[in-house]
């Protein structure tokens, strides 16, 4: 579309007035509506207008670009025969389209989509020229997350479903041969709910991680595990002769048994968890995924009717060659050190106990800090529900909540967020002042009283509505579209809105889009495999932190265990951070002593671990960027200082990294050798 009107002037301080009669307020909200990073330029390609997005993406605020040459976003990585191209193209004064590697404010890159048209005046003379370029970085990381949540469960690092059906195809596939005989079992840990009811997911979750680490360190060749959800797994044995199936099955499930013979390490207990499995053999039970996981099961009920004695963890289903036991096979139910947590007879009871108990002044606030990641400070603190018995011992609420009803879930809410809100008019007269998050559900918010509650609620106590943030909880799925007014209402009061655990299972773009939203929880599952499948999580991780980036919104990283994990998730871009290696829950009297003494664990820029340094050269190879700057100025050179003695060659392969041609095989080879380094505990 060609310009036909009066030139405009040019210089760092000029502007569009008008453009076809369109007044230049007209011109700036057009360019606020669009999610493309729009610049227009003088016929010299000094810029005159940057767009919010332009900002947005690039950390360049409109000021600090307007007068400079747009050649301030390439880099060392930016192809110069993109350069060339466009450079060209311009000078002809005509359009040009190609994707080219920019860099941030920061110094990380992104890819752009970009396209600049010319305009011209009655004489055809370029005047402007404006371009349009389209921030990609996500359509590439959301293609890695897509792979690896396809293929991968993110709590345990195994396969998954789709993974499984994918690895029995191709044992199936024999070109034309026989069929192979190989056993399928489905396992599941026997008493594993009583460990969830007593303990708590988290620490279920330990032991789900835990005890597949353990599973796959005993793996062969020609052994496949893979996890269907909860505590349901499947196991593929490959070269398993019809013949010899209960001796060749017996060796490799003694071999297999032996991961729950020690106990597991969770909640501060030591926990025994025994194992059970059914077995088939394919084709002899079944040639197809639907009908051997069926008789798997019905051979599964059998193994867990076993009453306790060697009658061995396993059984093969009905109609094949017999049930060998397993020798040495382990307690058959989830017992603890503590005591039994099944509590099998008495379940109802005990749950009745803890209703009754949380709502006659059992409940008990925690607050646990959240720190900016980017200079070390405190942000808010969560608010998180405990229940304190009689006796003084606290249950975690995952032992008490997923057993609340809706009216209870809204009951727990108003208690709850009257505690926070009194405690922080108490933190208020000791000098503490500060911020707090509060879970909501939104089978809660749909209640037409509650926005009107929280209104009056922040009233009486005097707290401002801008302190208190909440905490949707996204794995609730509901209709959202009918929370669009009750969640504007809250907007209006001025209350901030979280969106909790992103990446659990049922968010969605559309919904962050139309929902007001100011921040992103991302859910620590998604953390899970940053030690056993670093790059993989760290595309996933990425990915989340470029959606909150591209909606606007804070992005607070959850389940930060250690210094690794805190650095990886600051490399990549998350503002905030949450997890032990921060701070642990506290009761909320303890909080104001703790912000006083608190001295902040982050370092800005700063990388001390093998998994800060992999998200660090991970975020520019993954691009095909080499490293920014000089090799001296570089926070990879000062992690390979600080962890002193390593291989020779690591030198020479940052060293080729750092120059614009770079090097696939030197950046691969570092990729290796941090991965390494991290599996081996650095």
């Amino acid at each position: 579309m060609a310009y036909q009107g009066r030139p405009h002037p040019v210089g760092p301080g000029a502007s569009l007035d008008v453009a076809d009669g369109i007044p230049r307020e007209l011109l700036d909200r057009a360019f606020a509506a669009t999610s493309e990073i729009s610049l227009i330029t003088d016929a010299q390609q000094n810029i005159l207008h940057a767009s919010r997005s332009f900002t947005a993406i690039t950390g360049y605020s409109e000021v600090e670009v307007l007068g400079t040459n747009c050649r301030m976003l390439q880099g060392p990585g930016t192809a110069p025969e993109a350069v060339a191209d466009i450079r060209a193209a311009l000078a002809r004064g005509e359009k040009i389209q190609r994707e080219v590697l920019n860099y941030r404010k920061d110094g990380s890159p992104f890819w752009n989509a970009l396209k600049v048209t010319p305009l011209l005046d009655e004489r055809g003379q370029v005047t402007h020229f404006v371009s349009v370029q389209r921030d990609i970085n996500a359509r590439m990381a959301l293609h890695e997350q897509l792979r690896f949540q396809a293929t991968h469960d993110p709590l345990t690092g195994l396969p998954n479903r789709a993974a499984l059906d994918a690895h029995l195809l191709r044992v199936l596939d024999t070109d034309g041969g026989s069929r192979p005989v190989f056993a399928v079992g489905l396992i599941d840990l026997d008493g594993f709910k009583g460990v969830n009811n007593f303990y708590g997911h988290e620490a279920g979750d330990v032991i789900l991680k835990d005890w597949a680490a353990r599973m796959q360190a005993r793996l062969q060749p020609g052994e496949f595990l893979a996890r269907l959800g909860g505590d349901e797994f499947v196991l593929v044995i490959q070269d398993a002769p019809e013949t010899e199936a209960p001796q060749t099955l017996a060796a490799a499930l003694q071999r297999l048994g032996l991961s729950v013979e020690s106990p597991f390490k969770a909640a501060g207990d030591e926990i025994f968890v025994a194992m059970s499995a059914g077995l088939v053999l394919s084709p002899r039970d079944g040639s197809d995924m639907r009908t051997l996981l069926l008789n798997a099961d019905a051979a599964l009920k059998l193994a867990k009717a076993r009453d306790g004695g060697p009658s061995g963890w396993w059984k093969l289903a009905k109609g094949t060659a017999g049930n060998t036991p397993a020798p040495g096979s382990p307690p058959p139910a989830a017992t603890s050190t503590a005591g039994n947590a099944q509590g099998a007879d008495g379940g109802g009871e005990l749950m009745d106990l803890y209703r009754e108990r949380l709502f006659a002044g059992g409940l008990e606030i925690f607050m646990q800090p959240v720190v900016d990641l980017r200079d070390g400070s405190l942000y808010l603190f969560e608010s998180l529900a405990r229940l304190q018995l009689e006796d003084g011992s606290r249950v975690p609420p995952a032992a008490f909540l997923p057993h609340l009803g809706p009216a209870q879930i809204a009951r727990l809410f108003r208690l709850g967020l009257d505690q926070v809100l009194a405690q922080l008019a108490e933190w208020d007269a000791v000098g503490l002042s500060t911020k707090v998050s509060v879970n909501l559900a939104p089978s809660t918010l749909l209640d037409p009283d509650c926005p009107r509650f929280i209104e009056e609620a922040l009233v009486r106590h005097g707290i401002a509505p801008q302190r208190l943030v909440l905490e949707l909880l996204e794995t609730e799925s509901i209709g959202w579209d009918m929370l669009s007014g009750p969640l504007n209402r809250l907007v209006e009061l001025g209350v901030g809105l979280a969106m909790d655990d992103l990446g659990a299972g049922y968010s969605s773009l559309k919904r962050l889009s139309m929902l007001p939203f100011t921040a992103v929880k991302i859910d620590r599952d998604m953390l899970t495999g940053l030690h056993s499948s670093p790059l993989e999580t760290l595309s996933l991780i990425a990915t989340l932190v470029q959606i909150g980036r591209d909606f606007g919104m804070a992005v607070v990283a959850e389940g930060l265990e250690d210094l690794g994990m805190t650095e990886a998730v600051a490399v990549l871009g998350a503002q905030y951070g949450q997890g032990y290696h921060l701070a642990w829950p506290m009761p909320a009297a303890e909080a104001p002593g703790w912000s006083t003494d608190f001295e902040s664990r982050i370092v800005p820029r700063q990388i001390r671990t093998a998994l800060g340094a992999l998200a660090y050269h991970w975020k520019f190879v993954r691009l095909g960027s080499p490293h920014p700057a000089t090799i001296l100025e570089c926070p990879f050179t000062a992690y390979l200082e600080f962890r002193g003695a390593r291989p020779g060659d690591v030198d020479r392969w940052h060293t080729q990294q750092h120059r614009a041609a770079g090097s696939s095989g030197a950046s691969q080879m570092i990729v290796d050798w941090l991965i390494s380094e991290i599996r081996g505990g650095s």
